[in-house]
């Protein structure tokens, strides 16, 4: 009889867990890790500044600019530059720093948005748009695999809270939208058809490609190194051409191995299958980073880097780099109050800061903001 109400009452808890919809706004006080936006660079001082261990690449010892991009931007002696697009001549000076920029949800039910407060849209929209919601696969005691639904969000909170004049760049919003829900995505709930913006998935499926992920998982997950680089250097944007380094080593991501999602696993394929699923936090990490690469390949996000992204911020970028990516919790366990450092890198592990960061009913929804790194001439 016992064994019989514990049943009753998991499967009851179940039920409600599944169809709660929760979430919250972001609160810009204590949910949003401001330190993340370190390290930042201003020229023509210079100065770098670095924060609590923060870490990030936005100085190395050149930014490369290809040659047909040379209308777009002159350098300028002391790290100034000027924007020939912008109409007048105005010389602004070379910043660089990580902007609270994207937020993406990653939720259990369809069309639960946890980042506008958990504002439940499944009513209206399941019937007319049926779509998939939580599933996993268990084998033995372990889960094997799991799905969630996400949606990504235009989120420029810098400017939404007039903190910081990010106008140096064309073309840059400065609402609050929704720019991606996988539950209108065919693609998101089909291994075949994701295929269409992941076909190279076929390479990375061997034991070999997958191994390597361990080694994009020590690489992103390694305390923080200072930067060479020191505080009277002047670092401008110059000519060059490929740079045999990986900017983005060390104590960040590896650019080479970019089918991995470090610690979390494999990115392929790009959609809602978690095969790699281990916990809720894991798993929702790995589900938020498939989402980031999924938008580059469709083209929503555009270069906010070197000469494509200081000027002009129009240009598609199509190949994510992910040592330009950083993130951190917001919902349902907020980062940005968490002693030390409160923002991850691409791939970082989250079992430094994962206790107590999921929960049954009310903490099974998540939210991640999105910090990206912004080269700007601002002025």
């Amino acid at each position: 009889m016992k064994k019989l109400i514990r049943v009753c009452l998991f499967l009851i808890i179940s039920k409600l867990s599944f169809a709660t919809c929760s979430g919250t706004f972001v609160n810009p006080i204590t949910d949003v890790c401001w330190s993340c936006m370190f390290p930042i660079y201003i020229s023509p001082l210079p100065v770098k500044w670095g924060y609590a261990g923060q870490k990030g690449k936005v100085v190395t010892e050149q930014k490369s600019i290809q040659d047909s991009y040379l209308h777009s931007l002159q350098v300028l002696p002391l790290g100034m530059c000027h924007c020939s697009g912008r109409g007048l001549v105005l010389l602004g000076v070379l910043m660089s720093w990580y902007e609270p920029y994207r937020s993406v949800d990653v939720t259990k039910n369809p069309f639960c948005l946890t980042g506008l407060g958990g504002l439940d849209l499944g009513a209206g929209l399941s019937d007319l748009l049926p779509s998939a919601g939580y599933g996993d696969e268990v084998h033995g005691m372990q889960t094997r695999s799991s799905f969630y639904q996400v949606h990504w969000y235009l989120d420029p909170i810098l400017e939404m809270l007039e903190i910081l004049d990010v106008g140096c760049t064309l073309g840059q919003t400065v609402s609050i939208d929704l720019l991606f829900l996988s539950e209108v995505d065919p693609a998101w709930n089909d291994d075949d058809i994701s295929f269409i913006f992941s076909p190279e998935v076929v390479l990375f499926t061997s034991m070999p490609a997958q191994l390597a992920c361990a080694t994009d998982c020590i690489s992103a997950s390694l305390p923080y190194r200072p930067s060479p680089i020191s505080f009277a250097d002047n670092i401008t944007y110059s000519r060059s051409d490929n740079d045999p380094a990986n900017t983005s080593s060390a104590s960040n991501p590896s650019k080479y191995l970019y089918w991995c999602g470090g610690c979390q696993g494999s990115l392929f394929p790009l959609d809602g299958n978690n095969i790699d699923a281990m916990h809720e936090v894991q798993t929702t990490i790995l589900s938020a980073e498939k989402a980031n690469m999924l938008i580059h390949r469709m083209g929503l996000e555009m270069s906010t880097t070197s000469i494509t992204g200081m000027c002009r911020n129009i240009i598609p970028d199509m190949f994510m780099d992910k040592s330009e990516w950083k993130y951190s919790m917001t919902f349902p366990k907020p980062q940005g109050l968490s002693p030390g450092t409160c923002c991850n890198a691409f791939g970082e592990t989250d079992s430094t800061w994962n206790s107590g960061a999921s929960y049954p009913v009310k903490g099974e929804n998540f939210n991640y903001l999105w910090y990206h790194e912004r080269d700007c001439c601002y002025f």
